[in-house]
């Protein structure tokens, strides 16, 4: 059996909540806190295989984890691996440590727009069948779970082809170059005066940034980071599998739901967490993705 060894790793850590919490035991009958976590996976291709040594594949990614409670995590641990499945099996392939206690517990009220995200980049031997991400997240205050290691398990499989990974191909441009630039003209598949699915509002009214609920409206948030990452698609800037299973899920949302699915702030949370990904690949910082653009 075959032993993967570790080559390169780097974890990145954006958005990061900054406020300690002393102390891992809580007394009976206190109240828990609720986490939750969103996670991608990209796989591109390193170098070929050869006659004597297998391909090298780049494993990249991102995950979000936020807080839905009332209180401030305790004892917050991430394992986070890659796997394989072999017949119905999955199998561990990589182990990526992480050591989120470096950089503080997750914040009370946080949402999927506010998420502490993790970005990870891997690079070692192919590995074969079916691939995803796996992540562990537990802290020791969840609801219903007090003084025992409990938390989300999101999960990211990859079903796209490995390609090459990208070489300076194609570049993204934020929201504001697409909606609020002058002069900017849009890919020809895209009409700024065509409605935008079922909302009352046009492609390019909602882009600059429509108001309506004020920012904390999830539709629009992710309305707006839709609309920039499908024209720098459409503009020839390379989309890893991971966004684009994100703006899949978007589009399937935006068919049968409207503005008025998403009241108040603390509603359409999953909308903003896809959001926030889409967010990270139109400023050129999605691990995996491209560059922004020169403007």
């Amino acid at each position: 059996m075959k032993t993967f060894t570790h080559k390169t790793l780097s974890i990145a850590i954006g958005l990061v909540a900054m406020l300690a919490i002393g102390g891992s035991v809580l007394a009976a009958g206190q109240s828990g806190t609720t986490l939750a976590g969103y996670k991608t996976i990209d796989i591109c291709e390193v170098t070929p295989a050869s006659s004597t040594v297998p391909a090298v594949w780049r494993y990249s990614g991102e995950i979000s984890v936020w807080n839905e409670g009332a209180i401030n995590t305790i004892g917050l641990k991430i394992t986070d691996f890659i796997e394989y499945k072999t017949g119905n099996k999955w199998v561990k392939g990589y182990n990526m440590p992480v050591t989120p206690s470096d950089f503080g517990e997750i914040t009370a009220g946080t949402t999927q727009e506010t998420a502490t995200v993790f970005r990870y980049t891997y690079e070692d031997d192919a590995l074969p069948g079916t691939i995803r991400n796996n992540a562990s997240i537990t802290i020791m205050n969840h609801s219903g779970n007090l003084n025992k290691p409990f938390g989300p398990n999101p999960k990211a499989t990859f079903f796209g082809v490995v390609l090459p990974c990208p070489k300076d191909i194609g570049c993204t441009y934020t929201i504001g170059y697409w909606g609020a630039k002058p002069g900017v003209i849009w890919p020809s598949d895209y009409d700024r005066n065509a409605t935008f699915y079922s909302s009352p509002y046009t492609w390019g009214d909602i882009l600059p940034n429509i108001n309506e609920g004020g920012n904390s409206n999830g539709y629009y948030q992710l309305a707006r980071q839709y609309i920039g990452a499908v024209l720098n698609q459409a503009n020839g800037a390379p989309v890893p599998s991971g966004v684009q299973d994100t703006l899949d899920e978007a589009k399937t949302f935006f068919k049968t739901k409207t503005p008025a699915d998403c009241p108040s702030a603390s509603s359409c949370g999953r909308q903003k967490t896809l959001a926030g990904i889409l967010d990270t690949y139109n400023n050129g910082l999605y691990e995996g993705g491209p560059a922004h653009c020169e403007e």
